[in-house]
């Protein structure tokens, strides 16, 4: 109020509220059903794509195949391609990517075999087409222990120091000595990483380079590998020092005047000490 006069109060503006009404209650029920089965259904989709990309994927160290990078192992592996009979492969494939380096790689207690495969435990290159003067696994020191295998096959490597002293079902041993093969010092564990397979029961194990200029692994280990189908096969690596003593059993049951053990001529060394000992084996 001001003297005499009153100064009216300002309203605020009115709005009128909207209501959404359905014409009767069955149409409500229509209505809040179709809500209901539109959320199961939504439900039961995200429920099957969470089951389909958790089957599809698997943890280290269970059978599947997988990336080592720069950056280290890819612990989450992708699924084998089927045999071609269309069962599942049940193989633990590592991939090694070019420049690839790992401190320690120990592969223990593992059982392995499978009908009709021929190479239980394979390291090599991935593909023919993985070449050159450095496509090779360079290893330090690798050691073979408490194994067996119905063949053994080394072949396009060199190694500086060559021990060996498993039992053969006959042998072979006709590696090339040359001066010139080098130590291999990978004793740096920069950028590097260790892996641990232990009570694995898989078809197979690879271990497989896939770029030109191949990969370095320190410590290779295998420890209590048992392979019932299947060889050892060794193919274009650069040891500096590999052991493979006496608790290592190969053999086909082909007899001892058939090699069950071979080191093949294209395999070089500079030392090497043999204590072989042929005697009659079968593994199975």
């Amino acid at each position: 109020m001001v003297g005499d006069r009153r100064i009216p109060a300002p309203k605020m503006p009115a709005f009128k509220l909207f209501s959404i009404g359905f014409a009767n209650k069955h149409v409500t029920t229509v209505v809040v059903m179709a809500i209901v089965v539109s959320a199961a259904a939504v439900s039961v989709g995200l429920y099957f794509a969470i089951k389909d990309v958790a089957s599809s994927t698997y943890n280290w160290p269970e059978p599947a195949e997988y990336d080592v990078t720069l950056a280290g192992l890819q612990t989450m592996g992708k699924k084998n391609p089927p045999y071609p009979d269309g069962t599942d492969s049940q193989t633990l494939s590592v991939r090694l990517s070019d420049g690839a380096r790992i401190s320690t790689l120990r592969i223990n207690a593992t059982h392995l075999g499978r009908a009709g495969i021929t190479k239980a435990f394979d390291i090599s290159p991935l593909t023919t087409g993985v070449t050159g003067a450095k496509a090779f696994l360079f290893v330090g020191n690798m050691t073979i222990t408490d194994s067996s295998f119905p063949t053994f096959n080394m072949s396009e490597s060199q190694v500086a120091n060559l021990t060996t002293g498993m039992k053969c079902d006959g042998h072979t041993l006709a590696a090339t000595v040359s001066p010139s093969v080098p130590e291999q010092v990978l004793s740096s564990e920069r950028l590097s990483s260790e892996y641990l397979v232990d009570g694995s029961v898989v078809d197979r194990v690879q271990i497989h380079i896939t770029g030109p200029s191949g990969a370095y692994v320190n410590q290779l280990i295998l420890s209590g590998v048992k392979a019932h189908t299947g060889s050892l096969n060794l193919n274009r690596m650069r040891i500096g020092s590999l052991t493979m003593g006496s608790t290592n059993l190969i053999g086909d049951g082909s007899g001892v005047d058939e090699a069950s053990c071979i080191i093949q001529a294209s395999t070089e060394a500079k030392n090497i000490t043999n204590s072989i000992q042929d005697t009659p084996i079968l593994v199975q």
